[in-house]
């Protein structure tokens, strides 16, 4: 396959204490477990959630016999994405409904069967402000299921959540509805995106989690190819 591009855009935040995350998660700690000053080299630990800064979710987040970070197929991780730009019409604490998803795709073009999908609702505005992971803006259970029926393979959002706020705890009384549609269907998440406003409609992205084992959720490298 050849890829005809003019530019690389990492779609990653910076790890560091001050990485956005949703609550109640701990933010990260980096501290040093040596210096040249002491010991003549430099080495440092970091302590922190998978699900910090930009991560992906994978199936065993919700189900026993879900894939780990370190197994999701590595044919989902690379591939042609879509973004569905809902941030001019969306505000904190909306959902992206079914409906708002077909109507962006009789206004565009119908998805591709094994896209990667990123939605951008604009919420990178608030990213180092209180209401970012209070009053995001994420998809109802009608429109991941839509989602799932048109064979996408990867769903990512700039928002903290896949979820709209009306999913989660105390608003909803079980686990995340989004969550448990995409995973369920074996549809890995991309949290915390950035940089999804200078993307077009179609690239080519690389998503490049940490391999780990026994883990739900990963730190992650995101690359779009423009």
């Amino acid at each position: 396959m050849h890829l005809n591009f003019q530019n690389v855009l990492d779609l990653s935040y910076v790890v560091d204490e001050n990485s956005p995350r949703e609550l109640p998660i701990d933010p990260v700690r980096i501290y040093d477990q040596a210096t040249l000053e002491k010991d003549g080299y430099f080495e440092s630990r970091v302590d922190m959630s998978g699900h910090c800064s930009t991560h992906i979710d994978a199936s065993c987040l919700m189900y026993p016999d879900g894939f780990t970070v370190a197994e999701i197929p590595k044919e989902k991780l690379t591939g042609h994405a879509v973004l569905m730009d809902f941030s001019a019409i969306k505000k904190p604490n909306d959902a992206v409904t079914a409906a708002d998803v077909a109507a962006w795709v009789a206004e565009n073009e119908e998805i591709p069967e094994d896209s990667i999908v990123f939605m951008r609702t604009g919420m990178d505005r608030y990213v180092y402000q209180d209401n970012f992971n209070r009053e995001w803006i994420g998809f109802s259970e009608d429109a991941a299921e839509l989602l799932v029926e048109k064979g996408i393979k990867v769903i990512g959002t700039d928002a903290c959540s896949i979820d709209a706020v009306a999913g989660h705890p105390p608003l909803h009384d079980g686990l995340p509805p989004a969550h448990l549609v995409f995973l369920g269907a074996g549809i890995p998440h991309v949290e915390d995106l950035y940089n999804l406003s200078q993307l077009p409609t179609h690239f080519y992205v690389v998503i490049a989690p940490l391999k780990l084992a026994r883990s739900s959720g990963a730190p992650t490298r995101v690359f779009a190819f423009v």
